[in-house]
């Protein structure tokens, strides 16, 4: 039986779920969530936090992108994503939290909450969804964007403190890279993809592509990484 993975194609969590699915051969189609549907509740019936992914495999229906991986792991162990080792196990968890707790807020306030860059993101994200919502959303997710990352502290520092801060992670990135094809240990794990999924997004900001583009060895290891887990749903 094919697995859905309900999403919206654009959030770095759900990259991180369809590569996973991917690299795992697990048969799955997506259904993309349209702001609409998150009004109405859809989002809350599928999953108590109103949060993608949702992924529903095998009659369960998992929620949250780190325990839909580590219930892959579980159910389908081959290729592993979480290493055996536990050290690299260790390190893998870092990496991951590392990027889901601390790089999204950098994608986020790059590509929702400066103008130039909201223009193209808050489109994609109401591709599905009426004119009316579309012309909400304008105004209504940058502004909510803005909130969230000055809440948790990003938002509030000046964005060329902010790109300073994205540089120096890049920088650490590359140096830990040099002479690795992978994060941890020899072969492509979660943190791989949690890393990747961030950075690919951050890219999607004119300023993130920009500082990218200085770090040709961050860049190869994306190219990696892209690769290896590319495929497409059924």
């Amino acid at each position: 039986m094919t697995a859905i993975l309900y999403q919206y194609e654009l959030s770095p969590f759900c990259d991180k779920v369809r590569r996973a699915l991917n690299l795992k051969g697990i048969a799955y189609r997506t259904e993309d969530i349209s702001v609409l549907d998150t009004l109405r509740g859809r989002l809350k019936q599928l999953s108590p936090a109103a949060k993608v992914p949702v992924l529903v495999i095998d009659g369960e229906t998992l929620s949250d992108s780190t325990d839909i991986i580590h219930w892959l792991e579980a159910r389908y162990p081959e290729p592993r994503l979480i290493p055996a080792n536990a050290k690299e196990q260790a390190l893998v968890h870092f990496l991951e939290d590392w990027a889901d707790e601390s790089l999204y807020f950098h994608e986020m306030h790059l590509r929702f909450t400066l103008p130039h860059n909201a223009r193209r993101w808050v489109a994609e994200v109401t591709a599905h969804d009426n004119l009316i919502i579309k012309n909400i959303a304008r105004v209504a997710v940058p502004l909510t964007m803005r909130k969230t990352t000055e809440a948790q502290g990003t938002g509030r520092k000046p964005l060329a403190a902010l790109l300073r801060d994205l540089d120096r992670h890049l920088q650490m990135l590359e140096q830990w890279l040099d002479g690795r094809d992978w994060l941890v240990g020899d072969r492509l794990s979660l943190a791989d993809l949690a890393v990747y999924a961030q950075l690919f997004c951050i890219a999607g900001a004119l300023e993130g592509q920009d500082l990218l583009q200085r770090h040709a060895g961050v860049q190869a290891w994306m190219a990696r990484v892209d690769r290896t887990s590319q495929a497409r749903a059924d």
